[in-house]
């Protein structure tokens, strides 16, 4: 069957999901006091997008919130979970990495750095540096101990600095509680088709003390998911995952005007194998049959994030002050089969046909961030107005400690060796280090001014500073004679963000926004004989939106939308040369569409959310810097990889009293994602055809126990998240290609026990 048809088994199961939804909005019921809930509308929804608290229908910007309980209770996990229900974001992931895109601002899998920044509350993550595949390990966490997701859409230059350039993904963790000691322990389970059953465990506790002025939250979690994908080569089901993670928080009231939040974070993601399938490059038909792949070296991946912030808000003679220090520790490493791309490279160079090779890479970034800032009000209150500064230093290191290699027939190890000799290479086919710093200090500040009740103006502007040293050894066959580079660089960057907002009522709001962002670019990693710069610069984008938020029938719905543009210019890619893998900026992009989202609460107790989006994302100049034999990657017009033009999405949930204290729950959620490309038409450019997926939940619950059962794609849908080449062109011209599959049909349950 071919991936890019759609089953008539999953056109009835998305007909039936939909049948679902339609039903529960059509559903009426007699509801008891104590189950009513107030809709979360736009003007009841308090985001921290503007790192303070607003109601989500004042920031004048696009900013979904997402419920982590509602997560939760539909056993949505994952980003690739509930990705479409967010308008404007996309990912691209293989199981061992992922990218986040929010309004279309990627190059694909080969991406510098990351266009999207993430936080967990007052803590960035991740490395803005281009060397340490930072911009494909964007943690995932684990809803269990969040109070919300809150992803804000369009350049955040100003308040988020480098990096933010698609917008921000921000995890709001849940506080301490002062007032009450509880706890919780989730027990749950799941099964995959195709695959095997996975496991979860979920504990929290909460001890307030210090006569309720100091508290303490502590959570843990493990979870294991099962493999779905079979190795001929090898396992069957060989994808595992398995991730763990703790929490611990501290709050203390220290006056009326002063508290400390402080938080450390451990969270580890070990994969088996990634949920990748052969396909034939050009039909992703798949080549050894449904949900199988062929690998003689098992992959295999490991990431660590270890993260500690201290935060302390107080107010000083008029000032609202925020003090935030974050120390950071990212390590991954990863291992890979690169048989069909550096044996057949092997056989050519070294004339050694018939080993397998073992890709071997590990990374590490250990970053701190110390960000202060003040904010106040002048004019009667008329004007509000925030300043800051922010320092980020990071030292991060990436290496090939070696590739293994190993005897095709007999599985036993086998050195590369110096060519027509039977003396060993040294270093092998490859070994690598690079060793880089990042430096960083921004100044910014942000005004709001209220010109009438009604009209407000916001402006914006940071100017910051970068360093960066490079230094790089590369040895091994691969590499002869050896690359020795050392770089350095630095740039003087500065962002701005104006806004008009109109707001004809507590209830509708229009505004216009410009906003600017950037990430900063750095030593190339070019050597002398490429004739390429040394330097990559920053690459920046301008963006123009905007929008209207309302509420309207008496607050039982909310509707917001926006349109925008992204002039994106200096592009940061990838292309190599003389030995070398190395950055230019390659030209200039657009990016425009429109998202919008409706939120209705027809009765007490019911909720219907639909989302759409469309982005046009395309190179608006050739990438004559970049060049694939004499043609350039990237053509004006090509699409940018992996950005679905069209997203939409329809969820519902239903809660209503029982008897006994008890209340039910039933929900769920249809979300559809449209083609993309997966690279620039001067590689081999595939069409990755749209997918639809649908998710079932329901559940009961009162003070003490809660039950939960879900099916995550339930249609059993088949999306491609992911496309890479495996051979090594053109000397492989038959090879597959790996294809990144959403997970399969997922029934799960979760028990949980509060106290």
């Amino acid at each position: 069957m071919r991936a890019n048809k759609t089953p008539r088994f999953n056109r009835k199961s998305i007909a039936a999901a939909a049948s679902l939804l339609v039903a529960m909005t059509a559903y009426q019921s007699v509801i008891a006091a104590e189950a009513e809930e107030a809709p979360q509308t736009l003007d009841k929804v308090i985001v921290t997008a503007q790192k303070r608290e607003q109601a989500a229908i004042d920031v004048p910007a696009s900013v979904t919130a997402i419920s982590a309980t509602r997560l939760s209770s539909g056993g949505l996990s994952k980003l690739e979970d509930y990705v479409s229900q967010v308008p404007g974001m996309s990912i691209t992931s293989n199981g061992g990495s992922m990218q986040v895109t929010l309004r279309g601002i990627s190059t694909g899998l080969s991406q510098s750095a990351p266009t999207t920044a993430v936080y967990i509350d007052e803590a960035p993550i991740g490395s803005v540096n281009a060397y340490t595949v930072g911009a494909g390990l964007v943690p995932d966490i684990d809803p269990a101990d969040l109070s919300r997701i809150e992803v804000l859409k369009g350049p955040q230059g100003t308040l988020f600095g480098a990096g933010a350039m698609g917008g921000l993904l921000r995890y709001v963790t849940t506080n301490p509680d002062f007032e009450r000691a509880s706890g919780s322990l989730t027990l749950g389970t799941d099964s995959i088709a195709n695959g095997g059953t996975g496991s979860l465990v979920r504990a929290t506790a909460n001890l307030p003390f210090g006569d309720h002025k100091m508290a303490i939250k502590f959570s843990a979690f493990n979870r294991h998911e099962p493999g779905y994908i079979d190795n001929v080569a090898g396992k069957k089901d060989f994808n595992t995952m398995n991730s763990e993670g703790g929490r611990l928080a501290f709050a203390w009231q220290i006056t009326p005007e002063w508290r400390l939040n402080a938080m450390t974070l451990k969270q580890t993601l070990e994969d088996g194998g990634q949920n990748t399938v052969d396909v034939n490059g050009t039909t992703l038909t798949p080549v050894y049959g449904d949900w199988k792949a062929k690998d003689v070296v098992q992959a295999n991946s490991r990431r660590n994030l270890e993260l500690s912030n201290i935060a302390l808000h107080g107010a000083v003679g008029g000032f609202n002050i925020v003090s935030s220090t974050t120390v950071q520790t990212v390590e991954a490493k990863a291992a890979g089969d690169g048989t069909l791309a550096y044996g057949t490279l092997l056989a050519l160079l070294a004339g050694q046909p018939g080993l397998n090779v073992q890709l071997n890479q590990q990374t590490h970034t250990h970053r701190l961030v110390q960000e202060l800032r003040a904010q106040s009000t002048a004019l009667g209150g008329k004007l509000d107005y925030e300043v800051g500064v922010y320092y980020t230093h990071e030292d991060n290191s990436n290496r090939i400690p070696g590739f293994d290699t190993f005897n095709s027939t007999t599985g036993a190890a086998q050195p590369v060796v110096v060519p027509g000799t039977t003396i060993p290479f040294p270093d092998g086919l490859a070994k690598a280090r690079i060793d880089t710093t990042y430096k960083e200090t921004s100044i910014f500040a942000n005004a709001t001014y209220a010109l009438t009740e009604k009209v407000d103006l916001q402006a914006g502007l940071r100017f910051g500073s970068d360093r960066q040293h490079y230094d790089q050894l590369y040895t091994g066959l691969l590499f002869t004679p050896a690359v020795a580079l050392v770089q350095d660089s630095k740039h003087d960057t500065a962002t701005y963000l104006l806004t008009a907002r109109y707001k004809a009522s507590d209830s509708d709001s229009v505004y216009g926004r410009v906003a600017t962002g950037y990430r900063p670019g750095g030593p190339s990693a070019a050597t002398p004989i490429t004739g390429a710069p040394p330097v990559v610069g920053p690459d920046s984008l301008t963006s123009v939106e905007a929008g209207w938020k309302t509420v309207f029938s008496g607050g039982k719905a909310s509707f917001e939308a926006a349109v925008f543009h992204t002039d994106w210019k200096d592009i940061q890619i990838q292309t190599s040369k003389a030995g070398s893998q190395f950055f230019v900026n390659g030209g200039t992009a657009v990016s425009q569409g429109a998202e919008a989202t409706l939120a209705i609460y027809p009765i007490v107790g019911l909720s219907v959310r639909a989302t759409a989006s469309y982005t046009d994302a395309k190179l608006t100049q050739d990438t004559t810097k970049v060049l694939v034999g004499t043609s350039p990657l990237g053509k004006n017009g090509d699409r940018l990889p992996f950005i679905p033009k069209i997203s939409l999405s329809l969820a519902s949930d239903y809660r209503w009293a029982t008897t006994g204290g008890w209340t039910a729950s039933v929900g769920g959620s249809i979300n559809h994602t449209g083609d993309r490309v997966s690279d620039y038409s001067g590689k081999p450019n595939v069409s990755l055809p749209s997918y639809t997926s649908a998710n079932l939940n329901a559940g009961l619950d009162n003070a003490t126990w809660r039950f939960s059962a879900y099916i995550k794609n339930a249609n059993n849908s088949k999306g491609v998240i992911y496309l890479l080449d495996r051979g090594l062109q053109p000397f492989t011209p038959g090879a597959p290609f790996q294809a990144g599959m959403t997970q399969p049909r997922t029934i799960g349950a979760d028990l949980t026990y509060r106290f």
